[in-house]
């Protein structure tokens, strides 16, 4: 099989590759296309911007300089103790990330381990250490033969029948995380597991085989499971598996949200952080173990602890001003995931959604300054003057225009401006 035509109709990723062709000086190596990326032109997929670059001699990071892109910038990071680099190329209206890997084997000394490396010279070997046969397909980026696929371990015949399968009976036991990464690509690209990788599969399971792997390298597997666009899928697995054992993820708020979650997110669009907001829809303490980003620990604590109390008083509110002075002391991401945890018929959801689309923008018109220059003192008589401001346009009492605050100020304030 060879791709070349199915490259031709992307032109992006065709040049980029090209490009990464003709790079490779190395007169005593090959240079190959592997995983991931082989496998979404196979199925044409829609985008592929991360690509996996495997090189049978001489140094990625060495390599990853001389690579030069009709003068493009480009941004480089190289890790030598595992002899790779990372590359990112902003290339008509496309960022690419690239991996640059010397091809190697691998022995993991326990379960669970980091592996023991070796390098080699052989495509062979490297691909027979990867996780899915789905993604051991190679395609070559040499000059002599550019586009043809180098299938082993008959990768594509498994996503021709709809199947992900392991490469050997260790694998799992091998590398956990596989546990992880082998739902999210049952749920992204449709597949049923293989009987035999079922069997090792449900063993890995019932022997707790991801309590051998480090929280952050889950919480790194979970992240990229919540970007997927229908992540409540890749949740509900874990639920009906048991992955976590007696842990379990509310993934009825998440399918909501991602199901019917447009119509609200184009009121704050820029508002959110997506990740913490799923995070909050799944309602699990789990994720407290996780070492996530500044700031999420304490906002998932104060969800779990207190986002029935804060529902009860949005949907006891009877004013726009009550609900905003209650709506503006909680996190966007705690609102939107207490919106989604409800019936949209129930008050709490339209009342939030009303906070979003005509409450949580309103600003006044004047400014700190502007009361600095009729004599205000710098501090918080400012900001109650500010706040009166906005409370008093709520209510409907004044106008949006710099004389109606400043006439509203007069009569409330009673200070002659």
């Amino acid at each position: 099989m060879n791709l070349l035509r199915k490259l031709e109709k992307r032109k992006p990723l065709f040049s980029i590759l090209q490009c990464l062709s003709e790079s490779y000086g190395s007169s005593y190596g090959r240079i190959y296309l592997v995983g991931g990326a082989v496998r979404d032109i196979i199925n044409d997929a829609d985008r592929i911007n991360d690509l996996d670059i495997s090189i049978t001699f001489g140094y990625p990071l060495e390599y990853a300089q001389n690579i030069d892109c009709w003068g493009l910038k480009k941004h480089i990071k190289g890790e030598r103790i595992y002899n790779t680099a990372k590359l990112r190329i902003d290339f008509q209206d496309n960022e690419f990330c690239i991996d640059i890997n010397h091809t190697r084997r691998e022995k993991y000394i326990y379960p669970g381990s980091l592996p023991e490396i070796e390098w080699v010279d052989s495509l062979f070997f490297d691909v027979s250490r990867r996780d899915f046969s789905l993604n051991a397909i190679a395609m070559s980026l040499n000059k002599d033969s550019f586009g043809e696929v180098l299938d082993y371990h008959n990768g594509i015949a498994d996503l021709k029948d709809k199947r992900v399968r392991v490469l050997h009976d260790d694998s799992f036991a091998d590398d956990p995380i596989r546990i992880f990464r082998l739902i999210r690509y049952m749920k992204r690209l449709g597949l049923e597991i293989e009987k035999n990788t079922k069997v090792l599969f449900e063993r890995a399971i019932d022997n707790d085989y991801n309590s051998w792997v480090s929280y952050d390298r889950i919480f790194d597997e979970l992240v990229k499971g919540l970007s997927e666009d229908y992540s409540h899928l890749y949740f509900k697995d874990f639920n009906r598996y048991g992955i976590f054992k007696n842990e379990y993820f509310n993934d009825c708020n998440l399918e909501r949200f991602e199901t019917g979650g447009n119509s609200i997110l184009k009121q704050f669009d820029g508002c959110v952080d997506p990740l913490l907001l799923k995070i909050l829809l799944l309602k699990s303490p789990i994720f407290l173990k996780f070492n996530m980003p500044k700031g999420y620990k304490a906002c998932l604590r104060n969800y779990i602890k207190k986002s029935k109390e804060w529902e009860n008083a949005i949907s006891s509110t009877s004013t726009d001003l009550g609900l905003y002075k209650i709506a503006s002391s909680i996190p966007n991401e705690a609102l939107v995931a207490i919106a989604f945890s409800c019936d949209p018929d129930k008050k709490a959801y339209h009342l939030i959604k009303h906070y979003f689309s005509s409450l949580k923008g309103l600003k006044t018109n004047l400014r700190g300054r502007d009361l600095l220059l009729m004599g205000y003192k710098q501090g918080k008589q400012i900001s109650v003057a500010l706040e009166e401001i906005l409370y008093g346009k709520i209510q409907g009492d004044i106008e949006d225009s710099i004389e109606a605050e400043i006439k509203f100020i007069e009569k409330k304030l009673g200070r002659n401006v």
